[in-house]
């Protein structure tokens, strides 16, 4: 996962709130894959600026604590929607 998270820390910031959303789950006892971590950031390789501002917005430990509770971060892994 280290080699994983040092491509992510040149990626944009929607790969980066994969990596922080990864962190998340764990702090809930979610089990996140590499493999799923690695497919997140692959489907932010290119994101619109929209898309970018939104994410670097999104992309605060603090506010997605607020956001996701882990029963509700737990339901979203649990339907598909990683």
């Amino acid at each position: 996962m280290a080699l994983l998270l040092l491509v992510l820390g040149c990626g944009n910031p929607c790969q980066s709130l994969c990596e922080t959303m990864a962190q998340r789950a764990s702090a809930c006892d979610l089990s996140i894959t590499e493999a799923e971590l690695e497919s997140c950031a692959t489907r932010y390789e290119e994101v619109t600026p929209e898309e970018s501002a939104a994410c670097n917005e999104a992309n605060d430990p603090g506010r997605l604590e607020e956001w996701w509770t882990c029963e509700e971060l737990a339901e979203n892994y649990t339907n598909g929607a990683k």
